[in-house]
């Protein structure tokens, strides 16, 4: 609304409740649910942590379109060209669910405060970093935690606010190293 506009009273027929309740003030919510929007030429490495399973873990490092792929130590050979490039496309549209406003600062503590599931750094050619942090998201059934197989927290260090994401738009990203070597 501009400054001065008149305001208005929103009414739909038939809906007895509170309309307002639809209408989210919250900036957050109107911006775009990216984690990461990069074009393959704009990421200068990517390490893709594995917290559970060190051995998956890897590190893509892409210098004058030379790649190079290695595990958290020690360059690795042997492994296809076109797939690495592939890999780095996936990162042009990684989005998440939903802000989780929902959740009380204990909460919150207590997930940042759990051992992750996965870490991605993505080092960008403009010297900007963006680490994505996955924690397990469970859910309550019958009084009973359980593991959510279908979402998961997460959080990046461009923000303090914890988001949920689909496992199906973060599994482009989370590749074990074995991904990257042909059958």
């Amino acid at each position: 609304m501009k400054a001065f506009s008149k305001p208005f009273i929103a009414y739909i027929p038939g809906y007895e409740d509170n309309i307002g309740i639809h209408f989210v003030a919250d900036e957050l919510f109107w911006k775009p649910f990216l984690v990461f929007h990069l074009l393959p030429s704009e990421i200068v490495s990517i390490k893709c942590e594995d917290i559970a399973n060190s051995s998956s873990s890897f590190i893509i490092n892409c210098k004058n379109r030379s790649f190079s792929l290695s595990d958290l130590e020690n360059n690795i050979s042997g492994w296809d060209t076109l797939k690495v490039k592939r890999y780095l496309t996936y990162f042009t549209a990684i989005l998440f669910e939903n802000w989780a406003f929902d959740l009380s600062e204990d909460e919150k503590k207590s997930i940042e405060s759990g051992l992750p599931l996965y870490r991605i750094t993505v080092k960008q050619s403009d010297g900007k970093e963006v680490i994505l942090t996955v924690w397990e998201k469970w859910k309550n059934e019958n009084g009973i935690r359980i593991s959510n197989t279908d979402r998961v927290w997460g959080k990046t260090n461009l923000r303090d606010e914890i988001f949920i994401m689909k496992y199906s738009d973060l599994d482009p990203i989370l590749k074990k190293r074995s991904y990257f070597f042909t059958e």
